[in-house]
C-alpha cells in the first residue's frame, strides 16, 4: 500500500508541475500588449440571466462587485486571442479563440482576464484551456454553475450564503489542482465532479440548509472532502485501489463511510481507478 501511494504522489506532482509550465509554441506569435473592456448593462426586462465565459489558456479573477451585467478587462498580446461578445437580453457569451496550443501563460505570453458579475440571479458557465484563477462567488446569485477546464489551478469560493437556489453545479476537469470551498454555502441541490490525474478539495464548510448529492468521478488523484461536524454525511466508495485516511469520528460499513444523527446529509458517492482519499470532520 506504501508503494501505491508513492507511486500516486509522484504521478499527482509530475501532473501539477506540468499544469505551471508555460509551453511557448512557435506559431504563437506575441504582439503589443492590448486591453479588451467588458461593460455590459443589466437588461431590465428580464429577473435572470445567464453568462458564458470561453476563454483560451490564462488566468482569470472573477468576483461579484458590479451593479451591471459584466464588466471586466482581458488584458492579452497575442492579436488572435482578441474576445467577441454576443449578447441577447441578458443571456451574453464572451468568448476568445481557442489558446490550448500552449500552458498557462508566465508572462512572455499574456492572457489575463478580470471579470465582475452582477448581483441578478444566473446561470454562470465557465469553459477554458489550462488556466490560473479563483472564481469567489461570495454574495452571488447563481442558480447553476458549469465549469469545464483543461489543466489548471483553481479555486471556488463560497464564503457566504448563496441567496437562491442552485440546481446543480457541475465540474470537469483534466490533469489540475482545484479546491472547492465552502459548499454549504452554494445552497445547491446537486454536485457532479469528473476529474483526471491530479489534486480535489470539496469542501462543505459554511451554512449547510439543505442536503447535498454529489458524485465524484476521478483518475488517478488526490481527494480530499472535508465536512462540518453539525451535519449528516455518507461517503461511499466504488472502484480500484484507494489509500483511505478519516479524521473525526465515522461509521465503517464495507465500502460506506458515515458519521451525523442530525442536520441535512450530504450523500457522496465516489468512484476512484486509484488514489489517496482524506475522509476528514472539521
Amino acid at each position: 500500500m506504501k508503494i501505491i501511494r508513492i507511486l500516486i504522489i509522484l504521478a499527482v506532482a509530475v501532473t501539477l508541475m506540468a499544469c505551471s509550465l508555460t509551453i511557448n509554441v512557435p506559431s504563437v506569435e506575441t504582439g503589443v500588449t492590448q486591453s479588451f473592456k467588458i461593460d455590459e448593462a443589466l437588461d431590465s426586462e428580464s429577473e435572470t440571466a445567464s453568462v458564458n465565459i470561453e476563454m483560451g489558456a490564462g488566468t482569470l479573477d472573477l468576483t461579484g462587485g458590479t451593479e451591471k451585467l459584466v464588466e471586466g478587462e482581458v488584458i492579452y498580446n497575442v492579436k488572435s486571442w482578441k474576445p467577441t461578445v454576443n449578447r441577447a437580453g441578458n443571456s451574453i457569451t464572451i468568448k476568445q479563440e481557442n489558446t490550448s496550443t500552449v500552458g498557462i501563460p508566465d508572462g512572455t505570453i499574456k492572457n489575463m482576464w478580470t471579470i465582475r458579475l452582477g448581483p441578478i440571479p444566473m446561470d454562470l458557465s465557465l469553459s477554458t484551456g489550462a488556466y490560473e484563477g479563483t472564481l469567489d462567488l461570495s454574495g452571488l446569485s447563481i442558480t447553476s454553475l458549469s465549469v469545464r477546464d483543461g489543466a489548471s489551478k483553481s479555486t471556488i469560493r463560497f464564503d457566504t450564503p448563496n441567496p437562491v437556489d442552485m440546481s446543480i453545479l457541475s465540474y470537469k476537469t483534466g490533469a489540475s489542482q482545484v479546491s472547492l470551498k465552502g459548499l454549504g454555502n452554494a445552497n445547491v441541490d446537486q454536485i457532479s465532479f469528473d476529474g483526471g490525474v491530479g489534486s480535489y478539495e470539496l469542501d462543505f464548510s459554511g451554512e449547510l440548509k439543505k442536503d447535498i448529492n454529489v458524485t465524484i468521478k476521478s483518475g488517478m488523484s488526490d481527494i480530499k472532502l472535508v465536512f462540518p461536524t453539525d451535519c449528516r454525511a455518507n461517503v461511499i466508495i466504488n472502484g480500484g485501489l484507494s489509500n483511505i485516511d478519516i479524521n473525526g469520528t465515522w461509521s465503517v460499513t464495507n465500502n460506506s463511510y458515515s458519521f451525523g444523527t442530525s442536520g441535512p446529509i450530504i450523500n457522496v458517492i465516489i468512484d476512484m481507478a486509484v488514489g489517496n482519499l482524506q475522509l476528514v470532520q472539521q
